[in-house]
């Protein structure tokens, strides 16, 4: 097993490309299917879409991969921007939306947003997100352990607690049902995750970290 914390240093064939920033993830058989990896020497977006097949290796705090860094910018972007309409034509100015958007277009209020360029059902993970159990917030995903043989999720590395009392609980991946933008909801109550291991999984490196 490979403990695999996000924010990882990512290597091309040609020398660094930036970091990782979120791991892909299908709920179906927990298989990791890309990485968000970003790096802002990158034209025009930052963060590309990096199917994990162009993984060579994970070890301590890298990603090593097989691509250059023109295959890198030639992959599909992560992050894709929208502009949202804030007012009609012609009642940006007269609405007051003029001075409160980011963009104004031919008296037309805009707001960009920007959403994350995933194939639809799969999960985008990174760490800081929130952990739900069923009757309440539980902690914060601090990463992922995986099987490097299969390229699966086995489990969720997760702080529970505040800085003064934390400590990293290992949750059954199986045990996560839905992830949405921010947060991973779980099918265990508050009192099971309590009963859950703490530290390492037996039976990984843990000193393969990427952080």
């Amino acid at each position: 097993m490979v403990n695999l914390l996000i924010d990882a240093k990512v290597e091309c064939t040609d020398g660094p490309c930036g970091k990782s920033t979120h791991v892909i993830v299908s709920p179906v058989g927990y298989k990791v299917t890309h990485f968000a990896v970003q790096d802002k020497s990158l034209p025009d977006n930052s963060t590309r879409l990096v199917p994990a097949g162009n993984v060579a290796s994970v070890a301590e705090q890298e990603i090593r991969l097989i691509c250059t860094k023109a295959d890198v910018a030639r992959m599909p972007p992560f992050l894709v921007s929208k502009f949202i309409q804030e007012s009609g034509p012609g009642m940006a100015y007269a609405s007051g939306q003029a001075n409160r958007s980011q963009y104004v277009v031919d008296d037309t209020a805009y707001d960009e947003v920007q959403e994350r360029n995933i194939p639809e059902g799969l999960w985008a993970v990174y760490s800081g997100m929130h952990v739900e159990a069923s009757d309440g917030h539980v902690g914060k995903v601090d990463g992922l352990v995986v099987d490097p043989n299969r390229g699966e999720v086995t489990y969720l590395l997760m702080w529970e607690g505040h800085l003064w009392g934390k400590r990293e609980v290992t949750i059954p991946v199986s045990a996560a049902y839905f992830c949405d933008a921010d947060t991973v909801y779980l099918k265990l109550d508050t009192a099971a995750v309590e009963a859950l291991p703490v530290g390492p999984v037996k039976g990984y490196p843990s000193g393969q970290r990427i952080v």
